[in-house]
């Protein structure tokens, strides 16, 4: 038998892991590990615009990295004062799916982010999240399309997320698609998700 030399024996254990890491990549909805994250809910927040937010540069991931880990800006925490334009409390993956603009009455599709609170059985932390938002905003009383009659401007803190789910290829290059209404940009798949906390907005 030919003996192994450090090296082989190393390249041969860096093959092994992540072919183990390849089988157990398993997760029920795209990069799920990620989405209800409670690790980063310590971290002290960065203030943060949604314009800002609009000008970040967009991750290269797509729908295929479903296992992708949280790299860069994904691993630091934001705190984004917007207004409230549409709640989704019902969507597949259980997320409460909320459409936020910097400004009252800006158009949502040309100038909205996401962020998104998972549901209570992934943390506590997300439950008083949820509990925080509905004490905000009156989620009994919404269009049937999610939308607020009177948009409300809050504070949420969570962790950064690109959503490469929705950065799409065609002909005309890539673009963001199927995003709720905020395709405007691949910028704009940058979310908040996991949200860890939501406050009202003080003063003007």
């Amino acid at each position: 038998m030919t003996p192994r030399t450090p090296a082989l024996v190393a390249a041969l254990a860096a093959l092994a892991l992540g072919t183990a890491h390849g089988q157990t990549c398993i997760e029920p909805h795209y990069r799920w590990s990620e989405k209800v994250d409670t690790s980063f809910a310590t971290n002290p927040p960065t203030a943060v615009d949604v314009s800002d937010i609009l000008t970040w540069t967009p991750r290269t991931i797509t729908a295929k990295d479903e296992c992708a880990p949280r790299i860069g800006r994904e691993r630091n925490v934001y705190a984004v004062t917007a207004f409230v334009r549409r709640i989704k409390l019902h969507e597949t993956d259980g997320d409460w799916h909320v459409e936020i603009t910097e400004e009252e009455y800006t158009p949502a599709p040309a100038s909205c982010i996401i962020v998104e609170i998972p549901a209570p059985a992934y943390g506590n932390i997300y439950r008083q999240a949820r509990d925080q938002l509905a004490g905000l905003v009156d989620t009994t009383h919404l269009a049937a399309n999610g939308d607020l009659d009177v948009p409300v401007e809050v504070t949420f803190t969570g962790a950064a997320f690109f959503d490469g789910y929705h950065q799409k290829q065609s002909s005309m290059g890539k673009h963001a698609s199927q995003h709720g209404r905020c395709n405007s940009s691949l910028s704009a798949l940058w979310e908040l998700h996991p949200i860890y906390d939501v406050t009202a907005q003080v003063g003007p």
